[in-house]
């Protein structure tokens, strides 16, 4: 039986956290102006820094290298 999972990485910092400590936000992913499908960016719920980011990010944006 799967009863779910203790822990999740958030997307924005990096670190493992607890369920009850991880948002997700679900964001359109949009090619060439037309909605082709969703990303769903999870988020530590209790650091300011990564409800911000979370706001910002997209898996399909350049980063930049450290």
């Amino acid at each position: 039986m799967v009863t779910g999972f203790d822990t999740w990485k958030c997307h924005i910092c990096g670190e493992d956290r607890p369920d009850s400590k991880i948002s997700v936000l679900s964001k359109p992913l949009i090619i060439n102006g037309q909605v082709c499908g969703e990303q769903n960016i999870r988020y530590c719920n209790d650091r300011r820094a990564c409800i911000l980011g979370a706001k910002d990010f997209s898996f399909f944006k350049a980063r930049e290298v450290e």
